[in-house]
């Protein structure tokens, strides 16, 4: 089984979890463009409740929002994360509905949609730093195949607020095979992927992979932090993990400037610049506008981040 069937699975135990949960998107009814709804459609108790939608974004989260608003708790299916762009109007009305009514309302949505590189399409990975300003809307997002399950039951349960929410999966994930990995514990907003004592690298999505490839390989005694939260962020969280080895690297897909990373960057300096034993290192993807065949660059490779942290952790 690959990530996107564990998808599809899923998705159909969360509308068999809760009544209320209904899928919508461009072509869910038929399946959607990467399989995702496969099992709720193929499902008849479940088929009633998989809904396509236009193909305008916007449309797509007013129509949620709707829905959110009436009682149900809607899931959006896109296409692509840049899907999110072409409605942000839409996602950032939802997203005020509980600062508008004094939080007696909310919009309790949730958008899944694959980013970054993957099957030719170019890369949209810098999406996130673009989704983490909207006010009220949570965003995550995966690392590894073998937490996609969890992130989505994560995602799909909307906090204790009942937020909307954005969970960005990789398409660099998606073909690749799902390891059903024992354990049910909820999510949590920062989570260790690896445990070192001389850098912490903190990193997430896409680069994932990359680095824990990189200190393995290097044999760099590296504590490798996968911010899955990436909106809001656990501030505290951070800076205590900034703290802990007093190098710190971030590492993420897409483009240097503007982004999470140097959000992360300016955190650290502002309440842990003490502890510190050398500057912040941020390595990103190369920089411009990349065409499918060039997609991949949009990612650091593991011997750019082996040589930085090899760097990072000399005296």
């Amino acid at each position: 089984m690959n990530t996107m069937q564990a998808m599809s699975i899923g998705l159909a135990d969360l509308l068999r979890d809760d009544p209320r949960r209904v899928l919508l998107g461009e072509d869910v009814a038929s399946g959607g463009m990467l399989g995702w709804s496969l099992a709720c459609v193929d499902d008849p108790e479940l088929r009633a409740r998989v809904v396509s939608t236009p193909l305008i974004p916007a449309t797509m989260a007013a129509h949620a929002g709707g829905l959110a608003l009436a009682g149900l708790r809607p899931i959006v299916l896109l296409p692509s994360a840049s899907a999110l762009v072409e409605g942000l109007a839409g996602l950032r009305e939802i997203g005020l509905v509980a600062s508008r009514t004094g939080c007696d309302r909310s919009a309790p949505v949730l958008f899944v949609a694959p980013c970054g590189p993957g099957f030719g399409l170019g890369d949209d990975a810098s999406i996130e730093s673009t989704l983490a300003r909207l006010v009220g809307v949570r965003v995550f997002s995966v690392g590894r195949s073998s937490d996609v399950l969890r992130r989505l039951a994560d995602a799909a349960a909307l906090g204790e607020a009942e937020e909307p929410t954005v969970l960005l999966v990789p398409r660099m994930l998606l073909t690749a095979p799902h390891d059903d990995v024992p354990g049910t514990d909820a999510t949590t907003p920062v989570q260790r992927a690896r445990d070192g004592r001389t850098i912490t690298v903190f990193t997430w999505g896409e680069a994932l992979g990359p680095v824990l490839a990189a200190c393995e390989d290097a044999e760099i005694d590296a504590s490798v932090i996968d911010v899955v939260r990436l909106a809001p962020l656990d501030r505290d969280t951070l800076v205590e993990l900034a703290k802990d080895t007093g190098r710190v690297a971030i590492i993420h897909a897409g483009l240097r400037a503007h982004g999470l990373g140097a959000e992360i960057a300016a955190l650290v300096a502002e309440h842990a610049i003490h502890y510190l034993d050398a500057p912040v290192v941020r390595l990103c993807g190369d920089d411009g506008v990349h065409a499918p065949a060039d997609e991949m660059r949009c990612v650091p490779t593991s011997d750019r981040i082996a040589a930085a942290l090899t760097e990072l952790a000399s005296p």
